[in-house]
């Protein structure tokens, strides 16, 4: 959402660019106003189930039908995060231009058909399945004229073919897994989304058979054939990607509420009720949880930008469950500069913009639910003790430092670090935390600390715990150090990537 708004990408982007001109279009008119995207998402939202209604009714669905696929559709709390996060504006599009597609279509208008095919794909990818969806259509409720589908399939074959063959995605969660075992786990996910309880969604295909209805059978296809790319990716499994696939279902609900009568259908839809409340009460709690911490987070940085002069950089550590790196990036660009060169303190290019004239340290702190933000400018001096916490100076620490872990960070077998010593300061210590797996693995740990030219006595740890170790110094006039820190024997944790070195708590001159 963040990473979309305000800025021009669209243009240049092949990518979903229905989807991105909503950000762009929206962006200039409501800047970071988050409750005016929420208003035109439901608005939006608004539009599909009069689509829907629209749709149901043409299909031959008397009013109490339509009403009730409306009512189903409309108000599904599987689909709570699709009108109410901005992030998921691409279904809610890709749902409105397909039930654009499947109207224009029945009115015979295939031209406007067509386009409206296009931006669905457009909007999603999931739309590359519409021509099997207007198959179905033509096949039970259409009057069988194939050949107006034939450009329809011929660009859903291009689509497919250019997904499948320039897809970059080639071991990540963005990838096909054509297996049994992604099956399974992605139809039990899917299933349990379509009435909120585990597996029940497996009984919809049963209306088919209990119904003569055709607008049921081109229903439940029509979700079938929707959710088919998605249940080869395990790695993304999302309720707000039931959007598409649930216009078909409220179809199929629409057949099944006309058959057995507007009696049953309330019934249905009273016991339905509760459980709807109840995974909106859920979805609430989570999500409101995680906007007081977002708001934490970019109100700072909000600050920021109103308070700081002009920056060269900015780095950003911590993480927020469900708040992705690309949201925290696309915030800062957003608030501060789209040129602005933003890492992670995490990767390995942090280093690089550690050392630019003008940069700005973004961590997040739990235990306050804020961010916390130190600046370096030229001419801040280096300090003499660093006490690894979300306001430590990270642009003193050079090579071999991996991210903060609660009140430590680990090195690599070999680390570097810049400090200033104090006039009159003959003491330099170094507070590392030794665990009994390490210990285990590859034995007492011996660290061999130089400060500058000095190389500082050898200490061996071989007990678990915090441990300081603490060196006396000669005296020495006051000025820049450098610190070097080698670990021996390295460690190498199993199931783990990195070669650590020894976690280190805090160090320098007191």
């Amino acid at each position: 959402f963040l990473e979309g708004v305000l800025t021009p990408r669209f243009l240049s982007n092949n990518f979903r660019p229905v989807g991105h001109f909503f950000f762009f279009a929206a962006g200039r008119l409501f800047g970071l106003s988050f409750p005016k995207y929420v208003a035109a998402l439901q608005l939006l939202h608004l539009v599909n189930v009069w689509l829907l209604w629209m749709l149901a009714r043409r299909m031959g669905a008397p009013p109490f039908a339509a009403l009730a696929a409306c009512i189903f559709f409309g108000l599904h709390m599987a689909l709570f995060d699709a009108f109410w996060k901005p992030m998921y504006v691409f279904d809610v599009l890709c749902g409105t231009f397909s039930l654009l597609a499947l109207l224009f279509w029945a009115q015979r208008r295939w031209l406007l058909s067509f386009a409206a095919f296009w931006l669905a794909y457009k909007s999603k990818e999931v739309a590359v399945m519409l021509p099997a969806v207007l198959f179905c259509y033509e096949y039970w409720l259409g009057k069988r004229q194939w050949k107006p589908l034939i450009p329809f399939f011929a660009a859903s074959f291009s689509f497919g073919l250019q997904g499948l063959l320039l897809n970059p995605n080639r071991d990540n969660n963005y990838t096909f897994r054509f297996t049994f075992a992604a099956l399974r786990q992605t139809s039990v996910y899917y299933a349990g989304r379509v009435f909120l309880l585990p597996y029940l969604g497996f009984l919809a295909p049963v209306a088919a058979f209990t119904t003569k209805n055709r607008r049921t059978w081109f229903g439940l296809a029509m979700a079938a054939i929707l959710f088919f790319p998605m249940l080869f990716l395990p790695g993304r499994l999302f309720s707000p990607y039931c959007y598409a696939p649930f216009t078909g279902l409220a179809l199929a609900f629409s057949g099944v509420a006309e058959a057995v009568g507007p009696i049953p259908t309330s019934i249905f839809l009273l016991l339905f009720m509760p459980l709807n409340f109840h995974e909106m009460r859920v979805r609430r709690n989570d999500t409101l949880a995680l906007a007081s911490k977002v708001r934490g987070w970019v109100a700072p940085v909000s600050e920021l930008a109103r308070t700081s002069p002009s920056l060269d950089g900015v780095v950003y550590g911590g993480e927020i469950p469900g708040f992705a790196p690309w949201g925290m990036e696309g915030a800062i660009h957003l608030l501060l500069r789209q040129d602005l060169k933003v890492v992670s303190a995490d990767d390995p290019a942090a280093q690089a913009v550690l050392q630019l004239p003008r940069i700005a340290y973004i961590a997040w702190n739990p235990g306050v639910n804020r961010s916390i933000i130190s600046l370096h400018e030229p001419g801040t001096p280096d300090v003499a003790w660093l006490d690894f916490n979300q306001s430590t100076p990270i642009w003193q620490l050079e090579e071999g430092w991996f991210g903060l872990e609660g009140g430590f960070r680990w090195t690599a077998p070999v680390a570097t670090a810049r400090l200033t010593r104090p006039a009159g300061v003959q003491r330099f210590t170094l507070r590392v935390l030794v665990g009994p797996a390490r210990l285990r693995a590859a034995g007492p740990v011996t660290l061999r600390v130089s400060l500058n030219d000095r190389v500082l006595e050898p200490r061996t740890f071989n007990s678990p715990g915090w441990q300081d170790a603490t060196w006396d110094l000669p005296p020495q006039d006051a000025g820049p150090v450098q610190m070097r820190i080698q670990c021996d024997p390295p460690f190498r944790p199993s199931a783990e990537p990195r070669t650590l070195g020894i976690a280190v708590g805090a160090f320098g001159f007191r």
